[in-house]
């Protein structure tokens, strides 16, 4: 499927995100699951994230000796990783830039997340950049070397996080297209994010999961939330 072409230097203008990117997302996006999964699966990003639980889940594998450590790492992730999200979304993606010692301070990632706010519906900017994902390989390098004799339970770790990852990709990746699962969870999920990007910024920053919100006070009530007007315009206003 065609989508728009990516321009680098360029943020598209308020008036042409009102007229591109109304909240019903064009026909041109996936509409039923066989077309949604192939898109899906057709990303680098999503098969550089499968790559990585395969390498890295095989490893953990190959070593053997499950045990209940293994067990409580993967459930520490798990309850971490909404607040992680969280934290992810609020304080790196939403980052405003800044003036200091007269030079402008910003960074690649947050710009990528104003474009994907300003084109939410340009499933180019929906998905992790890849520059993240060179981040993976030395980070886990640095941790297996750091804690080498416990290598078995940082593969763990490392597996059920990058797991947690593929499936936040997934959903939101479901957020920006017009299918969704037959299933309450991830018509919740898709619900809330467009909130997010079509109601008000300030609210519902997670988007796999909504631990993070709850915990936070940031999932509100919709009818209690006004439009912020500048959802297409996130770190600029």
């Amino acid at each position: 499927m065609k989508q728009a072409k990516i321009d680098d230097g360029r943020m598209i203008a308020a008036h042409e995100t009102a007229q591109r990117n109304p909240m019903r997302p064009p026909d041109s996006l996936p509409r039923d699951a066989a077309a949604a999964l192939r898109v899906f699966w057709s990303h680098p990003s999503s098969l550089i994230i499968a790559g990585f639980v395969l390498l890295f889940g095989g490893w953990r594998i190959a070593l053997g000796g499950f045990g209940w450590i293994d067990a409580a790492i993967a459930l520490g992730v798990l309850a971490y990783f909404p607040v992680n999200e969280w934290l992810i979304h609020v304080v790196m993606l939403h980052f405003r830039p800044r003036r200091l010692f007269g030079r402008t301070i910003d960074f690649y990632l947050p710009k990528t997340h104003r474009r994907h706010h300003a084109d939410p519906w340009n499933l180019a900017w929906v998905f992790i950049p890849r520059h993240v994902h060179l981040l993976v390989a030395p980070t886990v390098a640095l941790l297996l070397w750091a804690l080498w004799p416990w290598k078995e339970w940082v593969l763990s770790g490392v597996t059920a996080y990058l797991l947690l990852g593929l499936h936040y990709e997934w959903v939101h990746f479901l957020a920006h297209i017009p299918w969704c699962p037959d299933h309450a969870y991830y018509k919740r999920r898709v619900r809330e994010h467009r909130y997010h990007h079509f109601r008000n910024e300030n609210y519902w920053w997670g988007v796999s999961m909504g631990l993070g919100d709850r915990l936070f006070g940031t999932a509100p009530k919709v009818e209690d939330v006004g439009r912020s007007g500048t959802t297409h315009a996130v770190g600029t206003r």
